[in-house]
């Protein structure tokens, strides 16, 4: 019986796994095709009227329904709803109408399903038990693994505008000078400038032409980006609005301290290179010693996994490489 048992899951194994082998081998021969088609479109003349869809864009269209769907449902939940709203800074501007916040959070959770079903299909072939902790856990790293490429994605965001922003400035400040109003300024800057930054601006330009006040438009432009220049910007502006003032004196100085700060910041860049370097050389020390460990000799660290004592060893090991590296990298952080 048991026999019978085994050679079922055999066979389901098998068929899984060929059927997933040719998934991938149809995806990779559909993104081979659409990328030639891409890169001869140039070069032929396409009928007037082409109305045909390809399967992995009938795929990716099914997908956002989905998601849309699942969206509108979950909607409902005044937690879901309040959670999606902290990820809408992260939407483009060219896809406002088209993606909400709340489509992260279906997005998540789609991850979080696919995740605990890969876990299932992983236990079923290895003839393991499956349970309730390792669908908890699988469903956490599908649900949080979204969180580490928006992460990523929006430190960039905010280096590239933090880097751009002086940019802005001295277009605004010639704006200024040649007698235009802030909302103008604005127009300009949003079609002078590309990247994150201009996509910003696209954002304020919108919010003023729904007649929002300058305070709380640029105050919503700080809350997105979490910048301390982009406050700076957003306490003048506000102070100007409010009190009036020589708005090209303002600028003036604000591009004057937006130069030094960059300039001095390029300084210490140029001046702390070797010392970082040498601080991630530290961090990745442990890592290469321990490769290099079990290269040699594979069990040498079995009675630190084996062990209840090990295993607290192990955990305050790692406690002390988080502390060290936070401890070090905030000694070489220089704020001003």
């Amino acid at each position: 019986m048991k026999d019978g048992v085994i050679l079922e899951l055999l066979i389901i194994q098998i068929l899984v796994i060929t059927l997933l082998i040719g998934i991938i081998i149809y995806i990779i021969y559909a993104r081979h095709n659409i990328a030639l088609e891409r890169k001869f479109s140039k070069y032929t003349v396409s009928r007037l009227v082409n109305t045909e869809i390809s399967i992995f864009d009938k795929l990716v269209l099914k997908l956002n329904i989905l998601i849309k769907k699942v969206s509108s449902i979950i909607n409902k939940s005044e937690v879901l709803r309040k959670y999606g709203i902290s990820y809408e800074k992260h939407i483009p501007y060219d896809k406002i109408d088209d993606r909400k916040g709340i489509d992260y959070v279906t997005i998540k959770l789609l991850l979080g399903v696919l995740t605990i079903i890969l876990y299932i299909f992983t236990e079923m072939f290895q003839y393991s038990k499956i349970t309730f902790a390792g669908v908890v856990l699988s469903f956490a790293i599908g649900f949080f693994i979204t969180d580490i490429f928006v992460q990523i994605e929006y430190k960039k965001k905010r280096k590239e505008i933090s880097e751009d922003l002086l940019k802005a400035i001295i277009i605004m400040n010639n704006s200024f000078k040649s007698g235009m109003s802030i909302m103008q300024a604005i127009e300009i800057v949003k079609n002078e400038l590309t990247g994150a930054l201009g996509d910003e601006f696209k954002k304020i330009y919108l919010d003023m032409s729904y007649g929002l006040t300058i305070e709380v438009v640029f105050d919503r432009f700080y809350n997105r980006v979490k910048l301390d220049d982009a406050k700076f910007i957003t306490t003048s502006l506000t102070l100007l609005n409010k009190t009036g003032g020589n708005i090209v004196k303002v600028f003036k100085s604000i591009e004057r301290e937006f130069f030094d700060k960059k300039k001095l910041n390029d300084e210490l860049k140029t001046t702390t290179a070797s010392s970082n370097f040498i601080y991630k050389v530290l961090l990745a020390v442990p890592f290469v010693v321990c490769l290099l460990i079990v290269t040699l000799n594979p069990s040498y660290f079995n009675p630190l996994f084996k062990t209840q004592l090990g295993i607290l060893i192990v955990m305050v090991i790692f406690l002390l490489y988080i502390m060290y590296a936070y401890i070090i990298k905030r000694i070489m952080r220089v704020d001003f």
